[in-house]
């Protein structure tokens, strides 16, 4: 996977999952060493709030590690509305207060090559806000902005509930109308097109689906869920999909919940070690001497094939306590003939959770290490 171009740029600057599963778990295992995928920083960091000794974040691309060195060194030294404003999480927007961001980042105790890296991605794009920097956003805030063009704002309203009943209520009332459809149908047709995410963003990488049913069927479904078990204004995901951006702080990850930033600042600015590291996670377990209570996989092993996908956890086996709880997402694919052999599945204790988590794109697995 390193020499693909997918794995050497910015594709994440938000996150597209929901940390909040696997913080719900840390909350209840208490890891002492956790050892995650890093991404834009945003899917380990909340984590930090357990107290960990120490987390160990993966990456292949450098300017992951770089955002993930951002976002914790702002986290560990500033307060939250700083935080908000710096990325352009709401009730700010990317474009504000960039004289501000300008300041802040001169401030800013970070490495010569993470300096390097955001000042010339600034000095690109004005001194707005990262958000929207990624790759995967980039490609998911251009569809709704595509077909806001052609339908308007008719679709705003579908964020004004604060009361699962009423929403409940005016989509029972909505998805009768062919035409009020129109819109939620070209956005799974577009989200459902493996052709179009090959093209412009996996370059060639997208997961080889194995889950039964169609493209259309699998994101229909997942829409259903979301929209069954929670506001729409508050969720992140739904508001990239039909606004192309965050507009209510109600639906802000889980890195800028004032409750979720405080332990974490708090567990950073007591000691807990984060530790960047760019490798892939099988390399990197293979030389480790390190032992950790909890992995987060994130979806790694949906590119899996061959002897990585069958022997993936038996390569953790080394760096994982007895007991160890590992996470792996699975996005439209679920790896095949895995060596599950000294692991127990105990998914379905975390059940509760998974039905929670903001994203429902993932079916998703946890695996006990019990030797």
């Amino acid at each position: 996977m390193t020499g693909n171009a997918y794995f050497n740029s910015l594709n994440y600057s938000i996150a597209n999952e929901d940390a909040a599963f696997e913080l719900g778990i840390c909350r209840q295992i208490k890891p002492k060493k956790i050892l995650a995928i890093c991404g834009s920083g945003a899917r380990f960091l909340p984590l930090a709030g357990v107290g960990p000794e120490k987390i160990t974040a993966l990456d292949l691309a450098t300017q992951q590690l770089a955002l993930a060195d951002l976002r914790r060194t702002i986290m560990q030294n500033y307060p939250l509305q700083d935080y908000l404003r710096f990325f352009g999480y709401p009730p700010y927007s990317t474009h504000e207060f960039k004289a501000e961001r300008a300041a802040l980042f001169s401030e800013l105790n970070i490495k010569p090559d993470t300096r390097r890296y955001f000042s010339e991605l600034f000095r690109k794009i004005d001194w707005d806000g990262l958000l929207y920097q990624g790759r995967w956003e980039e490609t998911f805030i251009g569809i709704p902005k595509k077909l806001r063009k052609i339908f308007g704002t008719a679709y705003d309203s579908i964020f004004q509930f604060k009361d699962q009943k009423e929403q409940d209520a005016f989509f029972a009332k909505k998805l009768k109308d062919k035409l009020w459809c129109s819109v939620p149908a070209a956005v799974l047709m577009l989200m459902g097109n493996a052709t179009f995410f090959n093209t412009v963003l996996y370059r060639g990488s997208f997961v080889r689906k194995n889950i039964p049913g169609s493209y259309f069927e699998f994101y229909s479904n997942a829409f259903k869920r979301l929209f069954a078990n929670g506001l729409a204004r508050e969720n992140f995901f739904l508001q990239i999909c039909f606004l192309g951006r965050l507009q209510y702080p109600e639906g802000n990850p889980l890195e800028v919940h004032p409750d979720v930033y405080a332990a974490a600042q708090k567990a950073l600015q007591a000691g807990t070690e984060i530790e960047l590291v760019e490798r892939d996670v099988l390399g990197f377990a293979a030389k480790t001497q390190e032992k950790y209570d909890f992995v987060s996989l994130s979806n790694v092993p949906s590119y899996f094939s061959g002897a990585p996908e069958s022997n993936y956890l038996q390569s953790l086996t080394r760096c994982l306590n007895r007991g160890a709880l590992v996470v792996v997402r699975c996005y439209l694919r679920i790896p095949e003939g895995t060596d599950t052999s000294g692991f127990v599945d105990v998914s379905h204790e975390y059940s509760e959770l998974a039905a929670k988590e903001k994203m429902q794109m993932y079916r998703i697995l946890v695996f006990k290490y019990v030797g």
